[in-house]
């Protein structure tokens, strides 16, 4: 039973409780007017007395005396009648003291005779004496009613007393007994929620179960709208925290693409007017030679420039490269990674030829890999060719290995060579925009290692380096997820 229902039960014991009592008041009161009444009748009953002995005795008298002290003996059981109610009655009748009615009754009978007979006797037509044997006989009744009156009130007034108010005390016990009793319920099931809330995390109990176990009704629901409104207000709060984060971090990495847009604007400028210069102070020195006739020298001229616009489709091209790496395609097809190395190897024949480093290549996948082929060609081959490039002329065997594998959820791409290193240094920097760490050696355009991170951050995947003057190693990691 919950709360209210029990509160409910209380408060209908109590409204019991507080009608019996009220009705018991009514009732003894009742039984002190009955016998007030009584006390008229028999109040009249010997003034009209009285009155008869001066008729006897042949004093003056006012019969309109007479029929006012009849008159008012007759109002008293009419009053008696008008006090008692059905429920008076069946009371009555079930303790056997409905006679009560019947002397009433009676008695209004002979008040009613004994008025005619005050009303025959102003118009004569009834004798003296007659007349005083008719109201002797309505005095014995009169005084007559008046004892048989009173032994049924007070036996019913008794009746009430001894049922009622036991019947008061024993509600008043089981209300005292049941509030004590929910008294009790209560102060356990929020001492018990109080014990249940304040448990640690770490106790591993579950609060839906334990508060079907230790609690119900109202106090069950209140906890729980409780715990509703925290986790609402908690997760508006994390909303709140997490938008406020998201914004902060979307700032971050507008102020970073705005910095690396800076940057890039101003190394692709530069970089692209350089050999714009040169071609340009060749070309006029060319003009020179022709108009000299130095053909020779016009030509070395002519290769310079030819050497400086390479340069300079290599640039434009790997800028191109880069702008496309955060674009989707829908081209998205199952990746031959063994042809995918050959086509490689034949685009960098003129890296490879004369050069010492031998190319080292694993393909272990269980399952195909499907994504844009154009990608992972560049991943590879940007990895690859600089483990080529900067090879260490000083050690014996140099080599490059490339591992291709999945294990589990995740794809892997290793890139391992024996070559000159990253400086420790510059480590934080090898995937910057025009980055160059070897500047004997270095060639391209400097946006190669930009290009592959841009390709890994595309396909929600991470890639690491260990380097130092032993060698270097890349890892990419990618879930598989996203590639098949």
């Amino acid at each position: 039973m919950n709360i209210s229902r029990k509160l409910m039960l209380i408060v209908i014991l109590t409204a019991a409780e507080v009608s019996i009592t009220v009705y018991s008041a009514f009732e003894i009161a009742k039984g002190a007017k009955f016998h007030q009444l009584n006390f008229l009748h028999l109040k009249y009953t010997h003034q009209l007395t009285k009155s008869v002995k001066k008729i006897e005795n042949d004093l003056p008298i006012d019969i309109n005396t007479i029929e006012s002290d009849i008159l008012l003996i007759r109002q008293q059981p009419i009053e008696c009648i008008e006090q008692i109610n059905p429920l008076n009655y069946a009371v009555m009748k079930f303790i056997n003291t409905e006679q009560t009615l019947t002397i009433c009754e009676k008695d209004i009978e002979i008040a009613d005779k004994t008025l005619l007979s005050v009303t025959q006797y102003k118009k004569g037509e009834l004798s003296r004496d007659d007349f005083l044997l008719n109201l002797n006989v309505a005095l014995v009744s009169f005084n007559k009613h008046s004892e048989m009156f009173e032994e049924p009130i007070r036996k019913t007034v008794s009746f009430i007393l001894m049922t009622l108010i036991p019947l008061v005390i024993v509600i008043s016990f089981f209300n005292i007994i049941f509030i004590s009793y929910l008294s009790r319920t209560i102060s356990s099931s929020i001492r018990n929620l109080t014990l249940l809330l304040s448990s640690k995390p770490e106790s591993n109990i579950n609060l839906d179960d334990e508060l079907d176990i230790k609690t119900s009704g109202e106090l069950k629901a209140l906890v729980i709208a409780a715990r509703q409104r925290i986790k609402n207000d908690l997760l508006n709060i994390e909303n709140s925290i997490e938008l406020k984060e998201i914004i902060n971090s979307q700032t971050a990495s507008l102020q970073q693409a705005n910095d690396e847009l800076a940057q890039f604007a101003y190394r692709a400028s530069h970089d692209l007017k350089s050999p714009l210069s040169g071609a340009k102070s060749l070309a006029h020195f060319v003009i020179e030679d022709i108009k000299a006739g130095d053909t020779e020298e016009a030509s070395r001229n002519a290769l310079v420039i030819y050497q400086q616009m390479e340069k300079l489709e290599t640039l434009v091209v790997d800028i191109l490269l880069l702008a496309k790496a955060e674009i989707g395609s829908e081209d998205r097809d199952v990746i031959d990674f063994n042809q995918l190395i050959i086509d490689m190897k034949e685009r960098l024949t003129w890296l490879m030829k004369d050069n010492p480093c031998t190319l080292e290549t694993t393909i272990n996948l269980s399952v195909p890999i499907k994504s844009e082929k154009a990608r992972f060609a560049q991943i590879i081959e940007n990895l690859i060719s600089n483990g080529l490039k900067y090879y260490d002329r000083n050690k014996d065997s140099p080599y490059v290995r490339c591992d291709i594998f999945n294990e589990q959820e995740t794809f892997f791409i290793t890139v391992t060579d024996n070559g000159m290193g990253i400086p420790q240094k510059h480590q934080g920097e090898v995937f910057d925009m025009f980055k160059r760490f070897h500047a004997q050696t270095s060639t391209g355009s400097g946006l190669g290692m930009a290009l592959v991170k841009k390709h890994i951050e595309y396909l929600n995947g991470e890639i690491s380096l260990q380097s130092s003057d032993k060698g270097t190693t890349f890892k990419i990691v990618i879930p598989l997820d996203k590639l098949i």
